[in-house]
């Protein structure tokens, strides 16, 4: 037989409620505070995705899911007809402009609109091209241009065309906000002078062009758009073979005599965004969600345990009147929900917020360039609420068990810590307040444990973020970027990834630093590149090295495994990057294996090794020679010509030196990586780096200076740093420089991200173990109204029983403090130290400045609280107070 309660199972629920507004406030903020985390840690898991995918696009070229690479119309037009195909565009490269020294700008003519737009175009004024004289370029190139972005500006531009130098001034039609992060600018022009330049040229004499130089000028490169972007390259490759042609992947697999294909896929795509994450995001986002899961379990579940156990006997007396289990456990989950349908949405729309105020500055510390804008995305919000919502039902699924199975006459005895038989206690030493303080906390053992643990985890979180966070060497990131105050080069080598291998220094650029009053001190950074054929000892190392997969194995030259098997037996030379450095700079290469003797090196008889990494799996001192051993080094001198090597295609694919000088010298030791302050930020494949003294790189004329240090008093700081920029922006912006002031924000800006995300967590974390302190002294102060009524009936003063509840929050914080400085300083140790060889310019260094910080504040909210809830229970007389749950 059932009956139909549901109308009284709801109204119960809501008087309930009613009367218990206190804890509907702590259990409201507390969901909120748990949604508000989750939705944060999403927000910012899907804003850095969705930049990381947007970064690649731009680095990329577009939005385009795969392209065709230098095809002609027809092969374009049938290979986007297929029916995967949602829509394609196209664009046609004209060349280089020859005269932009410091960005490059790819000359184009687009298909149409969406081509245009697919690229991340955006017209700041103007229209595209469409008169033979037309031009659309950015920002960036119309300022080494020197030109202001004004419609009807005259634009020249010179560029090289099926081996023909153009030359040609545009009419500025539109103009659009340049992208720092692309590879290259580009510059529409209209069909109409595409034609024009075109002439008499026919596709077949673009691709002979391109066989035999491997530029693509005058062919199509098609971009297709899929219906999805799920197994693009399947699609590409179907879609290729499905139009009559063979893919270049199958293209040795195959014996085809039909057109071989070249295409990409737009590596945004290819990988999961979530491996694009660095490693530091990916743990700062795990660790940040296990913490929010412990936090928030924490309070909700002390929150209706302490609720549930307030109303013991409420939910006894239900009881005794017939209620069953099930129905006392739902009006437990309907006040749940109430709850929950309040303080999720507050604390989604909070998260969504904060998680768009996070997203760029944390963005600005990773490795991410570009724009950092938020984008939403409303499985934020879901999923956000979905894991409080999991949180808030496992930590309320004890209490209302707690509920169901209450006993009523136990529920009816019930004062706080009775549910179990106690034994009973003798001391001879008496009842003094601190020991009864003490044995209060034994009574619920449970809440005390809790909220000790919600306590500690606050500071113990504190601890490791501020570690971390102090654990970052600027003077090893300064050392790593920088040397000296200044450093002047060539455009190609102040950037992370030079556009070409072009370092010379503008002789008057060095001339006007160098006398520059006020410069105390000054060295050179030198470099040739040359090719080594190794020694028999040595190519015994090279093939270890290879046998242990320590050196760059794929496709391409000299990463081929015959390549790296005929440079193991000494029949191919490996490409050498030489470098040589003024003597005070000599104590920034750090040796692993001998000694650096200055005086010895300076005899031009000795050679360093920078130590061979290619791969993650390298170790310290991988090299092909050990300190002792006698090596041969090739310098090129004025007769040194460059070859070029084909494949069996006739494809470019490197080249070699000819009329090498030799010298022979000793090793004197292996050095670690050249910092980048010191190195021309370019590696070849499976190389070797080599540093000789600065007289004997000088010897060479193919030896060029790539950057110069300069190191300035500081009263003519700023008007060398005026001399530099001015001379970089107006009189040669091929030049560049890095300065230390400029290298220390990017460091600020590097930790600004960690240092945010990690204190915002703490200060929310902070905030959910205050209200779980006080919900629990507030509501269990309460709850004994009866028994410190009865206390003071015996003859306990007023000012005893403040003192007990002083002292109870006294242990509360003293022992939360002993876990905290235990666990946090181990933790710290730990799980920072473990970051030493992860991230760069990284160092555990202890503080204990956040327990000196957290637990004073603590002290004084529990003072407080303490007082506060003492106050409330004094509003009535003992009389009243002792006949209330009577």
């Amino acid at each position: 037989m059932k009956n139909n309660n549901q109308k009284v199972i709801k109204k119960l629920s809501q008087r309930t409620m009613k009367q218990s507004r206190m804890r509907n406030f702590f259990a409201v903020a507390a969901i909120c505070l748990t949604t508000l985390l989750f939705t944060a840690v999403f927000s910012m898991g899907f804003g850095m995705m969705q930049m990381i995918q947007e970064q690649i696009m731009r680095e990329v070229g577009g939005k385009f899911h795969a392209g065709l690479k230098g095809v002609t119309m027809e092969q374009y037009e049938k290979i986007s007809k297929d029916a995967e195909v949602a829509s394609s565009s196209y664009n046609i490269l004209l060349g280089q402009a020859d005269n932009l020294k410091k960005r490059q700008a790819e000359i184009r003519m687009p298909g149409s609109l969406e081509e245009i737009e697919g690229a991340f175009v955006n017209l700041e004024e103007g229209t595209y091209p469409k008169q033979e004289t037309d031009v659309v370029m950015d920002t960036i190139t119309l300022k080494e241009l020197k030109i202001n972005p004004r419609i009807g500006a005259t634009v020249h531009l010179e560029y090289t065309f099926m081996g023909e130098k153009i030359q040609d001034d545009f009419t500025l039609c539109g103009w659009y906000q340049g992208d720092e992060i692309s590879h290259a600018s580009q510059v529409y022009i209209s069909e109409a002078y595409w034609n024009q330049v075109k002439g008499n040229y026919t596709e077949t004499d673009f691709q002979k062009n391109y066989e035999n130089t491997g530029n693509i000028q005058g062919l199509v490169n098609g971009n297709l758009y899929f219906k999805n972007s799920k197994n693009i390259e399947d699609k590409v490759v179907a879609a290729i073979e499905h139009a009559g042609y063979t893919p270049e992947s199958d293209a040795d697999n195959k014996e085809s005599e039909s057109p071989v294909i070249r295409y990409g896929v737009n590596w945004a795509y290819m990988s999961s965004r979530a491996e694009s994450l660095d490693m530091e995001t990916v743990v700062l986002f795990v660790a940040a969600f296990f913490v929010i899961l412990i936090s928030g379990y924490l309070i909700i579940y002390n929150i209706f345990q302490l609720s549930i156990l307030r109303e013991i006997r409420f939910y006894g007396l239900l009881k005794t009147i017939g209620t069953t289990k099930k129905q006392l456990q739902k009006l437990v989950y309907r006040q749940v929900w109430k709850l929950c349908g309040v303080g999720i949405p507050i604390g989604a729309v909070l998260g969504y917020l904060g998680g768009q105020f996070l997203v760029p500055i944390l963005a600005k510390g990773g490795t991410y360039a570009g724009e950092s804008g938020f984008y939403f995305n409303f499985w934020i919000l879901i999923f956000g609420g979905v894991f409080s919502l999991a949180t808030v039902m496992i930590s309320c699924r004890k209490p209302a068990k707690i509920a169901g199975n209450v006993s009523p006459i136990e529920a009816v005895r019930y004062t706080e810590g009775t549910l179990k038989r106690k034994r009973s206690k003798k001391s001879k030493k008496g009842a003094k307040i601190a020991r009864m303080a003490f044995s209060n906390l034994g009574r619920n053992k449970k809440k005390t444990v809790l909220v000790i643990l919600s306590i500690s985890l606050s500071v113990i979180l504190l601890e490791i973020v501020m570690t971390a966070v102090g654990s970052f060497r600027i003077d090893e990131y300064l050392e790593e970027r920088i040397y000296g105050d200044y450093m002047i080069g060539n455009a190609n080598w102040t950037v992370a990834a030079p556009r070409e291998l072009d370092f010379r220094i503008d002789e008057a650029y060095a001339q006007g630093a160098d006398t520059w009053q006020g410069v105390s001190g000054k060295s050179e950074l030198w470099t040739l590149n040359s090719e080594h054929i190794l020694s028999e000892k040595g190519q015994k190392q090279f093939q270890k090295l290879d046998k242990e997969g320590k050196l760059e194995e794929g496709l391409y030259y000299k990463a081929r495994a015959e390549d790296r098997e005929k440079m193991g037996r000494g029949e191919l030379a490996l490409d050498e990057r030489r470098y040589a450095y003024s003597e005070d700079m000599l104590e920034n290469l750090k040796p692993v294996k001998g000694e650096i003797d200055a005086e010895k090196f300076r005899s031009g008889k000795y050679v360093l090794l920078e130590q061979m990494t290619f791969l993650e799996n390298a170790e310290v001192g991988d090299s092909c020679y050990e300190p002792g051993d006698k090596i041969i080094l090739q310098t090129p001198t004025k007769d040194t010509e460059q070859e070029m090597v084909y494949d069996e295609n006739q494809e470019l694919i490197g080249t070699f030196l000819t009329n090498l000088e030799k010298k022979e010298y000793e090793v004197m030791a292996v050095v670690e990586n050249i910092p980048t302050s010191m190195n021309i930020h370019f590696f070849s494949t499976n190389s070797i780096t080599t540093i000789l003294p600065l007289e004997e790189i000088k010897q060479s004329p193919e030896a060029t200076m790539f950057a110069k240090s300069y190191t300035v008093e500081p009263e003519f700081a700023e008007s060398f740093e005026a001399y530099l920029k001015d001379y970089t922006e107006e009189e040669n912006p091929s030049m560049g420089y890095l300065s230390k002031n400029s290298v220390r924000e990017e460091f600020s800006g590097m930790i600004e991200g960690v240092s945010a995300v990690g204190y915002g967590l703490c200060v929310v974390i902070a905030i959910i173990g205050i209200l779980n302190f006080a919900n629990s002294m507030l509501t269990g102060i309460l709850a004994r109204k009866q028994e410190l009524a009865v206390m003071q009936s015996i003859g306990m003063t007023k000012e005893q029983i403040r003192t007990m509840l002083l002292w109870e929050s006294g242990y509360y914080l003293g022992i939360s403090g002993i876990i905290s400085v235990i666990v946090g300083s181990i933790g710290a140790s730990f799980l920072v130290g473990a970051l030493n060889d992860v991230i760069m310019c990284f160092a555990y260094r202890y503080t204990a400045v956040p327990f000196f910080l957290m637990l004073p504040v603590f002290a004084l909210v529990a003072a407080a609280i303490s007082l506060i809830a003492y106050g409330q229970t004094q509003k009535k007389s003992v009389v009243e107070r002792m006949r209330e749950t009577q």
